[in-house]
């Protein structure tokens, strides 16, 4: 198989880059390809990788790249990690770390599992008290106009507490997400960076 073969099949595995990104990409590897005189697909995967691992890589380098310029939301966070775990596995030299990942990603998701479903007993529960509250406070304003205010303020602060509940279990949820991806990067750069010395001293 040529290495036209290999950029080709590399294309097809460049999911999620538009068009431009994809020829810069295509236009990069085909100058080191020709630079490094490879000869064959042989030849390009003993030096880059497989289509798919070289792939995964320039995915999660794009998806890291594009956190600085983009807000970044808990999907595409969740969505990022998830992308660079996929890079790390690819390769494998970092097999032991992917798995050691794969293990603090498990943890973090029941951690954060178990915080959106104490959040949403809290939430719920708040909502059904404040709104039994303030039908009460509006059923017994014409008894007793006193206990029914009473009511439908305990009501409106039941229900406001609940939104707000359910506002700031949002909040940790993406703080946590957000410091996951903060982890992740770090430990993918640093794999990057002592792969890189590696294949500079092959």
């Amino acid at each position: 198989m040529t290495t036209a073969d290999y950029l080709k099949e590399f294309e097809q595995l460049l999911v999620g880059l538009n068009v431009d990104e994809v020829n810069d990409v295509l236009e990069y590897y085909q100058e080191y390809i020709l630079d490094a005189d490879l000869a064959d697909y042989s030849a390009v995967a003993a030096k880059l990788g497989t289509p798919q691992q070289l792939a995964r890589k320039i995915l999660a380098d794009y998806s890291i790249r594009q956190t600085e310029t983009v807000t970044a939301t808990p999907r595409h966070n969740a969505r990022l990690i998830w992308i660079i775990v996929l890079a790390l596995f690819a390769s494998p030299i970092a097999i032991p770390l992917a798995g050691a990942i794969i293990f603090m990603l498990i943890a973090g998701v029941l951690v954060v599992g178990a915080i959106i479903f104490a959040a949403m007993m809290v939430v719920a529960a708040l909502l059904f008290a404040g709104g039994f509250a303030l039908i009460s406070g509006f059923a017994i304003l014409i008894q007793s106009f006193a206990t029914g205010i009473f009511y439908i303020g305990m009501g409106l602060a039941g229900l406001g507490a609940g939104v707000l509940a359910m506002l700031i279990g949002y909040m940790v949820v993406k703080v946590l997400l957000q410091m996951g991806v903060v982890v992740i990067k770090f430990i993918y750069h640093k794999f990057q960076e002592r792969h890189q010395k590696g294949v500079d001293h092959v």
